[in-house]
């Protein structure tokens, strides 16, 4: 899994956001001076996936960010990204990573879960504009949510180079 101060590496995926299906690449934010907050997640209706999109769609503080954008990355079709955020309401960008190339770049691909070979595991990060990782976690089940009060303290002090790394058993500040 990549650590704090890694560089974050690039990519283009088709995505969905709201009933529009478009390529999104990493670039595209973080060139314009944006922070990306990417969650993997290794499907669209899996229950503790549900969970952890309705947390984040009711975050208002995300919403209250200018230079933030979050992103998911998910093993699934565009086309069942786009019927899983209207069914939930989710508004950020799905981006479909069905080969797991993405999430391998990211150190998050799961060989097998349940049943299913070579798809994203609950995994969250934070991006900078510099494309530096400022913040690192990855769920050791499928019911782990990351600290979303320290992702918040992140993109609210990521000027300062402070980030956070955790996993389920541990957390430490940079």
């Amino acid at each position: 899994m990549l650590r704090l101060g890694d560089e974050a590496p690039t990519f283009s995926l088709p995505g969905t956001a709201g009933d529009d299906a478009d390529e999104h690449s990493l670039s595209e934010y973080t060139d314009n001076g944006w922070h990306v907050v990417l969650v993997f997640y290794p499907f669209d209706f899996h229950p503790a996936c549900i969970a952890q999109w309705c947390a984040l769609r009711d975050a208002d503080w995300l919403s209250l960010l200018d230079d933030t954008v979050v992103l998911g990355v998910g093993g699934d079709s565009v086309y069942a990204h786009g019927e899983f955020a209207r069914a939930y309401n989710v508004e950020f960008p799905l981006l479909s990573d069905s080969d797991g190339d993405v999430a391998a770049a990211y150190g998050v691909r799961e060989d097998e879960f349940e049943g299913h070979r070579d798809v994203p595991g609950m995994a969250l990060f934070v991006v900078d504009p510099g494309r530096r990782i400022r913040f690192a976690w990855r769920g050791g089940a499928a019911d782990a949510e990351p600290d979303f009060d320290a992702v918040r303290e992140v993109l609210g002090h990521s000027g300062d180079g402070r980030g956070r790394s955790s996993d389920d058993t541990e957390s430490a500040d940079a």
